[in-house]
């Protein structure tokens, strides 16, 4: 990503209910949203740490070239009752505002 297209503030705040990508997966299991519960820089991860089939971005400074390049967003799914909810991050760009009617 190009410095001037970083963004300087999150595109979505804590809280906020987001949709996830899509996919071809459509059971009553499947993850289609969550709330956001914190909002992390990413960076540009160091050549050394990269691996195959894997992300170029850590949010760890610490394993990155220093270059930032946006945010990611811990989200916890919203699951129907009975059903487990996990954990997951992803960047701006694979996220939408949603509703919790929607995503149940």
């Amino acid at each position: 990503m190009s410095n001037s297209k970083t963004p300087k503030t999150p595109k979505f705040k804590v809280g906020q209910i987001v949709g996830y990508p899509s996919s071809r997966v459509h059971t009553p299991r499947a993850r289609k949203g969550g709330v956001i519960l914190s909002v992390e820089k990413t960076y540009e991860l160091k050549d050394k740490y990269k691996r195959p089939n894997a992300g170029e971005l850590t949010t760890m400074k610490k394993l990155s070239k220093g270059i930032f390049v946006g945010y990611a967003y811990k989200t916890k799914s919203i699951q129907p009752e009975g059903y487990t909810s996990d954990y997951s991050y992803f960047t701006e760009d694979n996220l939408r505002l949603s509703r919790k009617s929607i995503l149940v």
